[in-house]
């Protein structure tokens, strides 16, 4: 995911991953098939990180829903580990435009993120009706806002997209 995380898919290579870790070649196919199954592996890891193990960071007995979606705007902000989460969820991403089995996993991920956002904007109220295209504007600032760079996020700024994104 390191490699992943710093140079895409391009960089997850048998030879540069082996001699990074200090292993032989044989002693890496002992464990991969071949270069496909290593992406393969990639791929499910990703999978199951990138949705299944949010829920419980965010989704606390006494949270209320708008501070789990709050919670979920502050993750671009969180530190060093959600900068490489961003830099793997954007290689992936780009991955997924050339190559159908990641193409595959980020619609599966995509589909599974907005059904979750949507409910939750159901329980805060918002009709059913307006949930899917209330996540999906939810889904995309926050997927945008983990990739704008800027030095410093205005807090006023943030503030009123958080009312237009929270507020039934």
């Amino acid at each position: 995911m390191d490699a992943l995380a710093e140079g895409g898919v391009d960089a997850i290579r048998v030879d540069r991953l082996a001699k990074k870790l200090g292993v032989t070649r044989g002693s890496f196919y002992w464990h991969f098939k071949d270069h496909d199954a290593l992406l393969r592996a990639v791929l499910r890891d990703w999978r199951r990180r990138a949705t299944y193990r949010l829920r419980p960071r965010i989704e606390r007995a006494d949270a209320t829903v708008k501070d789990w979606l709050k919670e979920l705007l502050a993750l671009p902000y969180s530190g060093p580990r959600a900068e490489r989460g961003a830099a793997i969820e954007l290689a992936i991403r780009l991955w997924a435009r050339r190559d159908k089995d990641a193409a595959r996993v980020v619609r599966v991920i995509d589909r599974t993120r907005l059904t979750y956002f949507a409910g939750l904007m159901e329980q805060r109220g918002v009709p059913a009706k307006d949930a899917k295209g209330r996540a999906l504007l939810f889904y995309a600032f926050l997927m945008a806002e983990g990739t704008i760079v800027v030095d410093n996020k205005d807090e006023a700024m943030i503030a009123a997209c958080e009312r237009l994104l929270l507020d039934p």
